[in-house]
This record gives structure tokens, C-alpha cells and sequence, in this order.
């Protein structure tokens, strides 16, 4: 594993890639994977995620790579990584405010994502239903004072 990181260290990806095609070995592959997508190699890290199946992780990548906006790439990227917080401040600081309020939607940060939409006063009516047909998927009721404030304040178009 020295000598992976050896290669990632000089963004060597290539040699890293037949290093691990050598060696057959998932666990060099999964250190390949996660040091390529923290690097932000995304090609590198398809190919080791590939290697050891971890699909779900390919088609986020190949998600990724499609993206026209550089900056919404960069958010995939932290959010691949796990962080959701590098993921919103990337998307703001860039402008892309209904970005960051879906992102906090699809990791179910619910109160994050009502405070971005009514800071920037922008898609409370999108948090708000998509939270709605959340509670109605599990037949719960709404019981957050801010949501029943804003529920009271505004029209949801359902269709």
C-alpha cells in the first residue's frame, strides 16, 4: 500500500491502476478507490470502484462525470465522500441555492433544508411538499412547529 500511495501522492494514476491490476487484491483496490475519488480522480476511481463491484458507487461517478457545471460536480464529489456540509457550502457559494436545498431533501436534513429556503426566499413551497409526501409514505403527521408555520403560509401545487 506504500507504493499506492506513492503513485496517488504524485497523481501517478495509471501506474496505480497496474499496480492493483497486478496484485488482484480488492483491499488495494478499495485503498485505490477511496484515495482516487478523495483526489478527485473520477476516472481512477470508476475503474477501482469497478474492480471490487461496488455499482452503486460507478453510476454515482458516471453521474458525476455528465454534470455540465463544474461546480455541481465538486458537490457530487464531497457528497460522494460523505460530506453533505462541503456539498451545500460548494453549491451556495456558487449560486446554486435549489441544489442545495435538494441536497439536503435527498439526505432527509429536513430543517436544513426549510432554513436555505427561506433564507434565500426561494422553493419553500418544494421543501415543503416534498416533506409532506415523506410523512404521508410512512402515514405520519406533521408535527414541526417551523413546518406547520410555513404550511399555514404557503400554497403547495401538488402536480
Amino acid at each position: 500500500v506504500p507504493i499506492l500511495h506513492g503513485f496517488a501522492d504524485t497523481q501517478q494514476w495509471a501506474d496505480a491502476l497496474r499496480l492493483c491490476r497486478a496484485l488482484k487484491d480488492e483491499t488495494v483496490w478499495a485503498c485505490l478507490a477511496a484515495i482516487a475519488a478523495h483526489a478527485r480522480d473520477l476516472d481512477t476511481a470508476e475503474e477501482a470502484y469497478a474492480a471490487i463491484n461496488q455499482v452503486d458507487k460507478v453510476v454515482f461517478i458516471q453521474h458525476i462525470k455528465r454534470l455540465p457545471v463544474r461546480a455541481a460536480q465538486l458537490a457530487e464529489m464531497a457528497l460522494l465522500g460523505g460530506n453533505v456540509t462541503d456539498a451545500e457550502s460548494i453549491l451556495l457559494q456558487n449560486g446554486l441555492v435549489f441544489r442545495a436545498v435538494m441536497v439536503n431533501l435527498h439526505t432527509h436534513n429536513w430543517i436544513r433544508a426549510l432554513e436555505l429556503a427561506v433564507k434565500h426566499k426561494t422553493h419553500v413551497d418544494t421543501v415543503l411538499l416534498h416533506r409532506k409526501r415523506y410523512l404521508q409514505t410512512f402515514e405520519k403527521t406533521e408535527t414541526n412547529d417551523k413546518f406547520l408555520q410555513f404550511q399555514d403560509q404557503v400554497e403547495l401545487d401538488e402536480q
